[in-house]
């Protein structure tokens, strides 16, 4: 992980583009769609076990009916615990390392998820197929509990398009930073 200077992020996010306030047909679905092809290159990798096996990951839908606190917990080795409001079903997942994709089995069924992205605290997953088409979620948001704590969606969206925003002013944050220095070193040079 990157050393960071929390001036910089904040100068960076000032500089950086605002997450829309609304997009597509303002779903989980269309904000994940807008949001990926901004933090791709800052995600991980599921060969990198450190960054999902072991940690308790939150379900986030858009649904207004949805109310239930679904975790999702992978365990070394291969154990799946799917946890619904407290009352646990057991299953197992297993890494298709080539293809960065999961096979998660529970209650005698079998799903095959790609990944879409993965950070300390995002884990999405697309079900393999066109699951739209069949009018099912596209992706499959999983948040680190301790980050989903009372939070919507929409402000968790805005969390992940903040990798973006952090990182892709970071130059320009630095930039002006050297530029500060210098002009404070001239002007006390010649002052």
């Amino acid at each position: 992980m990157a050393f960071r200077i929390p001036l910089f992020d904040d100068i960076a996010r000032a500089w950086s583009d605002e997450l829309p306030d609304k997009i597509g047909n303002d779903t989980l679905d269309a904000h994940v769609d807008y949001i990926l092809p901004h933090v791709r290159a800052y995600g991980e990798d599921l060969r990198e076990p450190q960054f999902w096996v072991g940690k308790r990951w939150r379900e986030i839908r858009d649904e207004a009916t949805f109310h239930e606190n679904i975790l999702h917990v992978f365990n070394p080795p291969n154990e799946y615990m799917l946890v619904v409001d407290g009352n646990i079903l057991r299953g197992s997942w297993r890494h298709m390392a080539p293809y960065n994709s999961l096979i998660l089995e529970i209650g005698g069924r079998s799903e095959l998820f790609d990944l879409a992205f993965l950070n300390p605290e995002f884990l999405i997953l697309k079900k393999h197929g066109d699951q739209a088409r069949k009018g099912q979620r596209k992706y499959f948001v999983l948040v680190h509990e301790y980050a989903a704590r009372n939070i919507d969606w929409r402000n968790l969206m805005e969390l992940l398009y903040n990798i973006y925003r952090s990182d892709s002013g970071r130059y320009s944050a630095w930039l002006v930073f050297i530029l500060v220095i210098v002009g404070i070193i001239l002007a006390l040079s010649f002052g």
